[in-house]
C-alpha cells in the first residue's frame, strides 16, 4: 500500500515575473576604447533596454492548514515591490545601487537576490533565474 506521506515535506514554488529596464554597460576604470571592446553595442552612450523575465523559487515546508509552501499573493507582493524599483527605469541613472555598480546581468541578479533574501524569512529564497534575452540568462541558487 502506498503511503500518502511524502518522503520530504519541503517543496519549491517557482513563479515567473516580468519587468523592463534600460542600462548602459560601462566601467569608470576603463578607457572609452576598452569599454567599447568589452561591452560593444551595450556601451552605447544612450543605453539600451531589455524585457527581463525573472524566475523566482521559494522553498519551505508545506503548511498543513493550507497545503501550500507560501501564499501566492504574499510572493507576488514581495517580488513586485522590488521589481517596481527597476521597472521602466534606466538602471544606471535611476537606481542608486547601479550608480556605483556596473549593471551587468550578473550584478542585476545579485542585487535582486540580496534584496529578495531580506523579504523572505528562514532562507525561503531558493532560486533565481534572470532572462536578459532569448539567448542568455543568469542563475543563482542557495
Amino acid at each position: 500500500m502506498l503511503s500518502k506521506k511524502p518522503i520530504m515535506n519541503r517543496t519549491v514554488l517557482y513563479k515567473i515575473f516580468e519587468f523592463s529596464s534600460a542600462h548602459r554597460l560601462s566601467s569608470d576604470k576603463l578607457t572609452s576604447e576598452e569599454n567599447w571592446d568589452i561591452y560593444d553595442k551595450c556601451n552605447n552612450i544612450n543605453g539600451h533596454g531589455h524585457d527581463y523575465y525573472l524566475e523566482v523559487g521559494i522553498t519551505g515546508d508545506i503548511d498543513p492548514e493550507t497545503g501550500m509552501t507560501i501564499e501566492l499573493e504574499e510572493m507576488d507582493i514581495k517580488v513586485n515591490a522590488l521589481l517596481q524599483q527597476l521597472n521602466y527605469k534606466h538602471l544606471n541613472k535611476e537606481v542608486p545601487y547601479f550608480k556605483t555598480t556596473i549593471s551587468t546581468g550578473e550584478n542585476i541578479i545579485q542585487f535582486l537576490w540580496n534584496e529578495l533574501d531580506k523579504s523572505f524569512t528562514n532562507q525561503q529564497l531558493y532560486y533565481l533565474k534572470l532572462w536578459e534575452t532569448n539567448n542568455n540568462y543568469f542563475e543563482l541558487k542557495r
